[in-house]
């Protein structure tokens, strides 16, 4: 079945709450472009300990690499405001990280940055991820990145991340059969078209995290009202972005199942940093281990490990 008004409702807020967040301060990098999104400065960058490849099991030792995948069959459009040209292709710089000197493949997970972001910003989470043992690819979008700013670009990018899993398993490093996509902001929209939405929707995804965002209007598609893979949903009470009624009307709205971590004190980037980056990480390590590798351990915890927090409140439906 398919819901066709609650996608409308949701955008709303997140197009409002995007038109505000342009600009410097919490929700802004200082750069208010050109594009729809709203400016989404990026989580810094953050010291993580070494790991060790082992043999018997996490942590392992951690592989980056930068691709170049140019999908040929769509092109990307000109964007005069950023001087940028129309191509015949869409090109994108991907990283990959994955565990090192261990057999994959690994368990998936394909992650979307925010408007006028960039894939660069994510790397530490990323190999925090990779050293647990999964496989993360993070693109570069080409209009909605740093620089560029081109929110409506938005349309697009749920087929691009259809397309990186279609390369990352080409390429032997990922299981076809477990595969997650997540996303912050523009990212989490994008996300919500991907696994959730009939104009875009990738079936081989198994579950989906959307972090200070919510879903927008895709055109020619509608939201599926039953029968989702999995969300984790994650937002900042003191978000300046994307406000808190965002994430409450997803959670509200979006069919189960879906589990929403609400940080109190947390704002728009401030949901990957420091101790509410902590319980965030831990939460999304037990959600994919749950959905993607059937061990339901970190979940059955995550109440208590959040409660004990003090930080934030967990939603389950």
């Amino acid at each position: 079945m398919i819901r066709r008004f609650r996608a409308g409702a949701v955008a709303a807020l997140v197009v409002a709450a995007a038109a505000c967040s342009s600009g410097s301060g919490d929700g802004g990098d200082g750069d208010s472009g050109g594009g729809a999104g709203g400016g989404d400065r990026e989580p810094a960058a953050a010291e993580t300990p070494g790991g060790n490849a082992a043999e018997a099991g996490p942590p392992f030792a951690v592989e980056r690499r930068t691709v170049e995948m140019v999908d040929g069959s769509r092109p990307t459009d000109a964007y005069p405001p950023a001087s940028v040209a129309a191509r015949p292709d869409r090109t994108l710089e991907v990283h990959l990280v994955h565990p090192d000197e261990v057999e994959g493949p690994f368990p998936l997970l394909v992650w979307a940055h925010g408007w006028n972001g960039t894939n660069e910003a994510f790397l530490p989470f990323a190999e925090r991820l990779a050293r647990q043992g999964y496989a993360v690819a993070l693109p570069e979008f080409p209009l909605s990145r740093e620089g560029v700013a081109n929110g409506d670009d938005v349309q697009n990018q749920p087929a691009d991340m259809s397309f990186v899993i279609d390369e990352v398993l080409e390429l032997g490093l990922a299981d076809g059969e477990h595969v997650a996509v997540g996303g912050h902001s523009l990212g989490a929209a994008t996300v919500f078209g991907v696994a959730f939405n009939t104009c875009c929707l990738d079936e081989r995804i198994d579950a989906a995290i959307a972090v200070s965002g919510g879903g927008l209007v895709f055109e020619g598609g509608e939201y599926l009202e039953e029968d989702t893979v999995p969300l984790l949903l994650v937002h900042g009470v003191r978000d300046p972005g994307v406000p808190i009624g965002v994430g409450d009307a997803t959670f509200e709205n979006q069919p189960p199942p879906i589990t929403y971590l609400r940080l109190n004190e947390a704002d728009h980037v401030s949901v990957f940093e420091g101790a509410n980056g902590a319980v965030f990480e831990q939460a999304m390590l037990a959600f994919l281990d749950a959905e993607l590798r059937g061990d339901e351990s970190g979940m059955a915890a995550l109440p208590e490990v959040v409660a004990d927090s003090g930080l934030a409140e967990l939603r389950t439906k």
